[in-house]
């Protein structure tokens, strides 16, 4: 087992360090929600103050905690340590929009990858009072072990979470489904985890949309493929510009459930 500079063991829990960082993350960003003005970027997404504060404070101190590991984040010009084998993928804000306008889904997702499969999951979600934690095998919300809800879903509750996926495909063809868009890619994931939806539905998005939420999903037996049938490969988005090598919709559910939405969307 390898000690990195710090003295803390590649493997050990970081579950300590995130917790501490999710605190400040917290005094960061709580005060500023619904109080400050969202820009538009290059790219059509909006950022705001928030988003590259939160940015800068998470890369300081995975630097500080991690030292050995790369981390690539959506405010970041440039990756750190891009050669690294293990890589943080980091969304200091997913959820910027609603953020911005005072809505309540919004947070911190830091995925862990090794060798560039998801190792390891750690978001929060400041206004509605959550956090998720994948590792070593084992997923948590709140401190609990996070299971799929063992209650029945009627008919009328079966539910798809979609993000920006209008401009690619016409999502009224996937029937008997309620759709819903809190506004967060990765907190439609964790849902996901937890059975509250049976599915998502993304647009073209990047490597820090997905990865703090992936150990959680497969975990739980979900696939991952692309409108065109193609299966999810996450080395492709570990280099610039980090997204989606085709510009398409993302399926991501348990694998009968993809099988008849691709039937359906395609």
């Amino acid at each position: 087992m390898v000690v990195n500079r710090t003295g803390a063991q590649s493997g050990e829990s970081h579950r300590s360090f995130v917790t501490a960082l999710f605190h400040e993350y917290d005094a960061l960003a709580l005060p500023l929600h619904g109080a400050i003005a969202a820009q538009n970027k290059d790219d059509g997404s909006s950022v705001t103050r928030a988003d590259r504060e939160a940015s800068a404070l998470v890369a300081a101190r995975l630097k500080a905690h991690d030292p050995d590991a790369g981390i690539i984040s959506e405010e970041e010009p440039v990756a750190h340590r891009a050669e690294a084998s293990r890589q943080w993928a980091i969304d200091p804000l997913d959820g910027t929009a609603s953020f911005a306008r005072g809505l309540p889904v919004w947070g911190l997702g830091m995925g862990l990858l090794d060798r560039g499969a998801p190792v390891a999951g750690f978001l929060r979600f400041p206004a509605v009072r959550q956090t998720f934690i994948f590792e070593q095998g084992n997923a948590r919300c709140n401190g609990a072990p996070l299971r799929a809800t063992a209650v029945g879903v009627s008919a009328d509750t079966r539910n798809l979470m979609i993000t920006s996926i209008h401009d690619y495909v016409d999502i009224r063809r996937a029937r008997g489904y309620r759709f819903h868009n809190l506004g967060s890619n990765l907190y439609h994931l964790m849902m996901l985890a937890a059975g509250r939806c049976e599915a998502i539905v993304t647009g073209p998005c990047y490597l820090w949309d997905l990865a703090p939420a992936l150990p959680f999903t497969r975990a739980v037996g979900c696939i991952e493929r692309y409108l065109d049938g193609s299966p999810l490969c996450i080395e492709t988005l570990l280099e610039p510009p980090y997204g989606f090598p085709i510009a398409q919709p993302m399926i991501v559910g348990p694998p009968d459930t993809v099988g008849d939405l691709l039937a359906a969307l395609r």
